[in-house]
């Protein structure tokens, strides 16, 4: 099994990364907390990987922490839930909040994608004893965690320190009221898109290519 790459960004699409170890490419699927925070194509990397054997095929998914991976092994040992939705889920949720949510029996809150209120009872009732073990208590304000998450995921997508900076407040804002990393991340990168538009300033800006649910 695969527990570990270390090696090259060689391809990087969005939810999807090609780790070039030696000259051989290994395709890893990753939530968007690592995406955001992992480097541009050409960067080094190392990712701690979970592989999935199927009969008609090998995955892997990485992950940047240990905790992240720690959580994913959970949720994919209860039933109803994959490894794509369990990607899906620390792709809106960190480490930290999932084990305050799934502690405090109050998941079904978080209206996570992919999670509706059956699921989310069965996650509570079957983690809860579990969580602990893992040393994922709740970290008290979230706000300031996912703040430095978003700033360097801008930082890792090509955006400058100083045109951060000129948007920190509204940046904050989002961090502040929007509780899911993944929807954090989408609206302030269409703060950073409107930024890079205005004449004379920054000419580029990623794509966001994503749009929360109503």
């Amino acid at each position: 099994m695969i527990s570990l790459l270390r090696g090259k960004i060689a391809e990087k699409p969005l939810g999807h990364v090609v780790i070039d170890v030696n000259g051989v490419g290994y395709g890893v699927t990753v939530p968007l907390s690592t995406y955001y925070r992992l480097g541009a194509v050409g960067d080094e990397a190392e990712l701690k990987i979970h592989t999935s054997v199927k009969d008609t095929a090998i995955e892997l998914f990485g992950f940047l922490s240990e905790d992240e991976r720690a959580v994913f092994t959970l949720l994919i040992g209860v039933a109803g839930v994959g490894p794509k939705l369990a990607t899906n889920i620390l792709s809106n949720i960190s480490p930290s909040e999932f084990a305050s949510a799934v502690s405090s029996g109050e998941l079904a809150k978080r209206k996570i994608p992919g999670i509706g209120p059956k699921l989310a009872s069965r996650l509570v009732t079957e983690l809860k004893d579990k969580i602990p073990a893992l040393g994922l208590a709740a970290e008290g304000s979230g706000e300031a965690g996912m703040l430095e998450d978003v700033v360097s995921a801008l930082l890792n997508v090509g955006y400058k320190k100083a045109e951060i900076d000129e948007r920190i407040s509204e940046i904050e804002e989002v961090c502040a009221n929007e509780p899911e990393m993944e929807y954090a991340l989408r609206q302030t990168l269409r703060i950073m898109k409107k930024l890079c538009a205005a004449p004379g300033l920054f000419p580029r800006a990623p794509e966001v290519v994503y749009n929360k649910p109503s």
